[in-house]
């Protein structure tokens, strides 16, 4: 292991230091300070008691004698004694009681901050509203497939302080980053890959400005010998991506002067860095569905150029890889209908990409945690779609009818001639999957010579419910093969 200096670690040294939140993030920032400072006196905070911690973690803590530990409802009530705070993502940084040690002179930070600061190696991060996940992964299998040392931490990987052990500076770190993860950061990766910025998390910022906001340090500290990979025709993306002073490589489904990677003709070409067009493979031989996705893929095919790996090199790469759980995950198909779990569908463009990857009859199922979301454009597609059946849960999911039915009035004649979309509602995913069989087998009866599609792609996030969408996602399969099988 090949580290940098930390300015960080030397604040740790001399300064009351707390973690706050004590998940996977906080978790890794406790033993990695530890071990790094056996004797320092630290500050462990979370909501949860510690009795709801596993047996393991209670007995290191236990056995940990220079903590002050701040579980349970009243976890916030010291914080102002601190004056370094690592907040994990999730917490607003208007609590109010992170408010007021900010205003006594405490500072946030966080695990990627210290991370950061670390590593020596190349970091790649990624950023946008949905896309990231699978851009991350994309890029991190095609390095990985062409045996350049890569490590993938963040949210699909794991926690990055856990990894630092094993990168060196010939390491290409690749780092999904959320807005949570990238607000309070005053470093950027030198690869910053900025995905569609739009509307999320609104239950925890003011507005969409303050969502955007929130990611711009992913290209605000960049320098001229850094990289910027960016959709111009995103205009959120596009602003951010503005801030970076490093060198700005555009990616398009349509073929622009500035584009590095665009579609001709249903293919997907690069300009190298000799500005000659090479064809990297034709849409329909990528292995994942709709067009987002092959926006997600363009980004790694830049970062491959980057580090100078062949078209061909590039091309097996992408077409040995495998959808990530819960995205669009192909389940399973039995009598003529296919199965698909989009659990992590949280927003309604997401929801809206997932109808546009199929062409046939679908029974959509959706609906789930309030956000305060607009559904119209949503509403719009399902009457575009095929879409025969809906399966929805409450709250958001009643929200969604009544966008339907404001729609159907402005339907013409004959659109009004054929069957509208059959809506039921759901209290439980076995319910929904079933409801979803059996309106799809009512329409297939009539249809026989159709194939259908069921997705769970619920436009919403997964709270109440659900423990989370993987939680959702699995209670889908598990629903499917039961039902099915």
């Amino acid at each position: 292991m090949n580290t940098k200096d930390s300015s960080l670690l030397k604040v740790i040294e001399t300064t009351p230091t707390i973690i706050l939140g004590m998940g996977r993030e906080g978790w890794s920032t406790y033993l990695f300070l530890r071990k790094k400072f056996p004797n320092l006196q630290l500050g462990l905070a979370d909501r949860k008691p510690l009795e709801k911690f596993s047996a393991q973690q209670q007995e290191i803590l236990n056995n940990d004698k220079n903590l002050s530990l701040h579980f349970g409802p009243d976890h916030l009530s010291k914080l102002s004694a601190y004056k370094l705070i690592f907040k994990s993502p999730g917490i607003p940084q208007t609590t109010p009681e992170i408010a007021e040690a900010i205003r006594s002179g405490g500072k946030l930070t966080s695990h990627l901050q210290l991370f950061f600061e670390l590593c020596s190696g190349i970091t790649i991060g990624i950023t946008g509203t949905k896309g990231k996940s699978t851009t991350s992964a994309l890029i991190h299998h095609v390095l990985q497939t062409n045996d350049l040392n890569t490590q993938l931490v963040g949210n699909i990987g794991q926690p990055a302080l856990d990894l630092l052990p094993e990168i060196n500076s010939d390491s290409l770190v690749v780092c999904e980053l959320s807005s949570h993860q990238l607000e309070t950061l005053t470093i950027s990766p030198h690869i910053a890959v900025v995905q569609n910025v739009t509307s999320e998390h609104l239950d925890y910022y003011a507005d969409t400005t303050s969502y955007q906001q929130a990611k711009m340090p992913i290209t605000q500290f960049q320098s001229a010998n850094d990289f910027v990979i960016f959709n111009p025709e995103f205009k959120g993306s596009s602003m951010i991506a503005q801030l970076s002073a490093g060198k700005h490589l555009r990616f398009s489904t349509t073929e622009g002067p500035d584009a590095v990677v665009f579609v001709r003709n249903g293919i997907i070409l690069r300009k190298d860095q000799l500005q000659r067009t090479e064809e990297i493979l034709p849409i329909n031989k990528l292995p994942l569905r709709g067009e987002h996705n092959v926006l997600n893929a363009m980004p790694a095919i830049i970062v491959g150029t980057i580090f100078n790996l062949s078209a061909e090199q590039i091309r097996n790469s992408l077409e040995s890889f495998k959808s990530l759980p819960h995205r669009l995950e192909f389940v399973l198909e039995r009598k003529n209908t296919s199965y698909f779990d989009d659990s992590l569908s949280t927003m309604p463009d997401a929801a809206i990409k997932a109808l546009e990857s199929f062409n046939g009859p679908v029974v959509l199922i959706a609906g789930g945690y309030e956000r305060q979301q607009d559904f119209v454009e949503l509403a719009k597609t399902i009457l575009d779609k095929n879409v025969v059946g809906l399966i929805l849960f409450q709250p958001t999911g009643k929200r969604l009818e009544m966008e339907l039915k404001k729609l159907e009035p402005l339907l013409n004649e004959e659109e009004i001639s054929e069957e509208l979309v059959k809506i039921e509602f759901a209290e439980s995913m076995i319910e929904a999957v079933g409801k979803a069989q059996y309106l799809m087998e009512k329409y297939l009866q009539k249809q026989p010579t159709n194939k259908g599609t069921i997705i769970l792609s619920p436009a919403s996030a997964s709270f109440g419910m659900f423990k989370d969408y993987q939680d959702r996602g699995e209670q889908f399969k598990e629903a499917v093969k039961n039902l099915v099988l």
